[in-house]
């Protein structure tokens, strides 16, 4: 875990672990301190860089923090989704590299990207992995179906407002949370909201398929799809005979036609979720190939895979297997 250094003329930090910290849950599985500090980024000497947005810094610290250092200087996302998303930003936001093998590690040159990856993408994967690693745990929304029993568990401390559940939140994240505008005064914010749609707590049995803004959303992406998003979009709804004998040829002898079928679809919804996490949000429609360069890839976000489904549904209803 990197270390955070304290100002001058304060008492330096302690080396002990607190209950609910971030260093009891890492400590807990298995990760190891670091034993130096990250740097986060270069603002330059003698020059004057733009300066970073305030959610910068804080976001940074906490994915360097969560991550798995299972080699030292390396980051492995243990092929765990949380974890990915949180490699890929760090890469996103220059303070990493690809190290050629699955992970990542600290960028020798750490630096502000002068095209800064989406906000609302940067927040998710902050949620994400938050809940991942239990920094944040979803608690019982009155009406939900799902209640889980809670012997325990933490009590929360973030009340539900806004059309999000209660939650309890460590308090190691709420620095970031807040510097990202997703709490205050131990609330969730409006702005929250949308963002929670993208993890989905199940504790919390919202429906956001019913929400306005999502029909609305709906309606506006099937009304706009540009030419080059079409034409993708229509070549997943496809699957040819030709395709089908590449997979037998390929498959054991004792798959069948219907195997070769059920996994053709199945890569094409996979192939149509691409477009939709790549080139499509919630508040802006379909994004142009420009805009996408800043979308970091969230593979499990619950909003676009819901949004194709209701879209193909409409948009493909020669292609069941691709909504339903």
């Amino acid at each position: 875990m990197a270390k955070r250094t304290t100002s001058a003329g304060r008492r330096p930090a302690s080396n002990k672990t607190y209950a609910g910290s971030l260093g009891e849950t890492l400590d807990e599985a298995g990760f190891e301190a670091l034993g130096r500090r990250i740097k986060v980024h270069d603002r330059g000497v003698g020059t004057q860089p733009a300066l970073p947005p305030k959610w910068f810094d804080p976001v940074v610290e906490f994915l360097w923090a969560a991550l798995p250092d299972l080699v030292a200087n390396h980051w492995d996302h243990l092929y765990i989704d949380a974890l990915q998303s949180a490699c890929q930003a760090l890469v996103a936001l220059g303070q990493a590299v690809l190290d050629g093998s699955g992970g990542i590690k600290a960028n020798p040159e750490p630096a502000l990207p002068s095209i800064l990856p989406r906000l609302d993408d940067v927040a998710t994967v902050i949620v994400c992995l938050a809940a991942q690693v239990s920094l944040l745990e979803y608690r019982h929304f009155t009406g939900a179906r799902d209640r889980p029993s809670p012997t325990g568990l933490r009590r929360p401390n973030i009340r539900a407002d806004h059309g999000s559940g209660p939650a309890y939140l460590a308090p190691d994240a709420f620095r970031v949370f807040e510097s990202l505008d997703l709490v205050i005064g131990a609330r969730w914010t409006e702005r929250a909201e949308t963002i929670f749609w993208r993890d989905n707590p199940s504790v919390w049995g919202v429906d956001f398929t019913k929400d306005r803004r999502f029909l609305r959303a709906r309606d506006a992406a099937l009304a706009t799809v540009p030419d080059d998003i079409a034409e993708k979009i229509e070549k997943t709804a496809v699957i040819t005979e030709e395709s089908i004998v590449e997979w037998l040829q390929i498959a054991p002898k004792t798959k069948t036609r219907e195997d070769a079928l059920k996994s053709l679809r199945f890569w094409s919804s996979q192939s149509l979720d691409r477009v939709f996490h790549r080139r499509w949000r919630l508040d802006c429609g379909w994004l142009s190939v420009e805009e996408s360069y800043r979308t970091l890839l969230i593979e499990y976000d619950a909003l676009s895979i819901n949004m194709r489904r209701h879209f193909a549904a409409r948009y493909l209803p020669h292609a069941p297997f691709l909504y339903e």
